[in-house]
């Protein structure tokens, strides 16, 4: 897999994990990939939930400021891409 294509599989699984929490279609046609998360309402403590859910299946950890200072899906993909194993 090349890396557009594991970022692209990263941001699939952030935006499913996202619409699930908030109930929603699963590829969020609202919501860019590099639009500002918190402009489109999107809250920290949601955040924090999908991320950490995504981190245990991952079996990755990220400190919450990364999280918190990730400003899109395409940022977060990109974090947990990087994340550092437990």
């Amino acid at each position: 897999m090349t890396g557009d294509d594991g970022h692209r599989a990263m941001l699939a699984r952030v935006r499913a994990g996202l619409a699930r929490r908030l109930d929603e279609e699963p590829d969020l046609p609202w919501l860019g990939d590099n639009e500002p998360l918190a402009a489109a309402g999107v809250d920290s403590v949601l955040l924090i939930s999908v991320i950490g859910e995504l981190e245990q299946e991952l079996d990755v950890s990220l400190p919450d400021d990364t999280v918190l200072e990730s400003a899109s899906l395409s940022s977060l993909a990109r974090a947990l891409s990087r994340g550092g194993r437990r």
